[in-house]
């Protein structure tokens, strides 16, 4: 029996922990205006690989590698530019130099810096 408490115990303080971690619906939205941790890692990802996508398919790479984080950010601009980069990864390289350099904006508006 003394088992079973215990493994009850250690299962509702587990829980506890989690819906605490949780956040409540006092805290509101975060900062749309500041860089929210996914805008920068799609930040990140696009600074780093940039460069290195001289393809079309390394275009595709790198703009899904960015909209993988970007589509859950609520910095403003970094969802919706990142969705230009991946039409424009698709298109011809002036609607990929296009939506780079909307995505590039949107990261430096937000105070992304680069590391």
């Amino acid at each position: 029996m003394r088992i079973r408490t215990t493994s009850l115990l250690a299962t509702a303080t587990l829980a506890f922990a989690l819906t605490a971690c949780g956040g409540s619906a006092d805290e509101g939205p975060a900062d749309p205006t500041k860089l929210d941790d996914y805008a920068s890692f799609a930040c990140d990802d696009f600074a780093t690989g940039y460069k290195a996508a001289q393809t079309q398919q390394a275009r595709i790479d790198l703009a899904n590698k960015v909209n993988k984080w970007a589509a859950t950010s609520v910095t403003n601009g970094i969802a919706a530019n990142a969705k230009a980069l991946a039409r424009g990864a698709d298109a011809s390289a002036g609607a990929w130099q296009i939506g780079a350099d909307a995505f590039a904006q949107s990261c430096l508006d937000a105070g992304w810096k680069a590391a």
